[in-house]
């Protein structure tokens, strides 16, 4: 009997990573790889986003992208797809509009969705806002309506994430949504390890009949701040590189060009503006930060090699 009790305290205190197979183990890769995915956010916002980010996937390092479907500019993005070889494109799961004079409506419609919906039609800046007026109900048929014209548009959808963080952050079944429509599409949905131990653990009450043990969990998301912005970008990334740990990782990165378009989309921001954007794809098209994937032993990988763990 002491000996049961002392292996039941084994499990206990034994690490997850020790019980079964690193993620990178699970692709391939040893217990010790650096793994990292850099994923372009936002295309279908503009057409200098979607230039951008495509040119900097063929191009540059940029590994996967994913694409708010109500945007203005997300059947280009369609067109795009077609010129790269099993492009990896998620869908950036949108349920709000932050710019002050670009705007769009749920892609579900705001007759079925109106609490999606401004007084006008459009989205609301905010997830508070999302929160406060959405029901889950809504929000389900919203992200529904977006997997579903992406697909019609040619896309092969190779995982969720969520615009602003909504379905992290919001109502706690957004969040069961979000685990749920991955579950059911056989993809992927950005979780880290933080996400995954602070809001799916602790309430697996809301996520009861679901496999959530299948779920491939990353280890970091990683992304510049305003206060990475000012002490400067480059600086910012260089010091991410050089001190990835060992595990999976996502570089979450916005590129556009500086240009009228983009800093008319982002106009009265100070944050994530067109200048922020232009730096993202300068560095991450840069023979500079080559040399340091290289130089650090980092491997670059795409959601649709971690959807095979599925």
């Amino acid at each position: 009997m002491k000996n049961l009790s002392f292996f039941l305290f084994l499990l206990l205190i034994i690490p997850i990573s020790m019980k079964g197979q690193t993620l990178q183990e699970k692709l391939g890769y040893p217990a010790d790889a650096k793994l990292l995915i850099i994923h372009g956010d936002d295309v279908g916002v503009s057409h200098s986003q979607n230039q951008a980010t495509f040119k900097a996937m063929q191009k540059g390092l940029v590994t996967s992208t994913s694409m708010m479907v109500p945007a203005p500019w997300s059947a280009e993005v369609a067109v795009m797809a077609k010129e790269i070889e099993n492009p990896d494109i998620g869908i950036h799961i949108t349920l709000t509009n932050e710019w002050l004079h670009y705007n769009w409506g749920p892609e579900a419609g705001k007759e079925n969705v109106a609490g999606l919906a401004n007084s006008i039609g459009h989205m609301y800046p905010s997830c508070a806002e999302v929160s406060e007026h959405a029901s889950p109900e809504e929000v389900e048929m919203e992200v529904r309506a977006q997997i579903k014209t992406a697909k019609a548009m040619g896309i092969d959808i190779t995982h969720l994430d969520s615009h602003m963080g909504c379905m992290f952050f919001g109502r706690p079944e957004y969040l069961r949504i979000y685990v749920k429509l991955a579950l059911e599409n056989k993809i992927p949905a950005m979780i880290n390890r933080e996400l995954y131990q602070g809001l799916i653990q602790p309430n697996l009450d809301l996520f009861a009949g679901m496999n959530v043990d299948k779920l491939p969990i990353i280890d970091q998301i990683i992304m510049a701040d305003e206060e990475a912005y000012e002490k400067g970008m480059e600086k910012f990334y260089t010091q991410a590189l050089k001190n990835l740990p060992s595990g999976v990782h996502v570089l979450l990165i916005h590129l556009a060009f500086d240009d009228v378009e983009m800093n008319a989309v982002t106009a009265g921001h100070d944050s994530f503006h067109a200048p922020w954007r232009q730096q993202d794809y300068d560095f991450f098209t840069s023979e500079e930060a080559k040399k340091l994937i290289e130089e650090n032993n980092i491997k670059l990988i795409s959601w649709r090699e971690i959807g095979k763990v599925l």
